[in-house]
């Protein structure tokens, strides 16, 4: 896995920042007005999905991916801002 980076600006799934990872990644999301944006994990292909964990500021997070699982960013509310978002492994 490279490098993902792109803004959330509206609810829903980004799909851009869906990306396959089984080592370290780093999650990055900064210039959160009023929003939620959860980290969702999939271990069957994207058939389903699990939150992770859910933000609401902006935030620095290191994981850990001990399997090939696909993750993505899903604005799951939000009311305002332009949400920068970097996640890379």
């Amino acid at each position: 896995m490279g490098v993902k980076t792109g803004n959330i600006g509206a609810s829903g799934i980004v799909t851009a920042s869906e990306t396959r990872m089984n080592t370290g990644f780093n999650l990055s999301l900064s210039g959160f007005g009023t929003a939620t944006v959860a980290l969702q994990r999939s271990f069957d292909d994207g058939a389903t999905w699990a939150t992770i964990e859910a933000f609401t500021a902006d935030t620095e997070k290191l994981g850990e991916s001990h399997e090939s699982a696909l993750y993505r960013l899903n604005a799951t509310a939000y009311t305002s801002g332009t949400i920068a978002y970097r996640i890379s492994g």
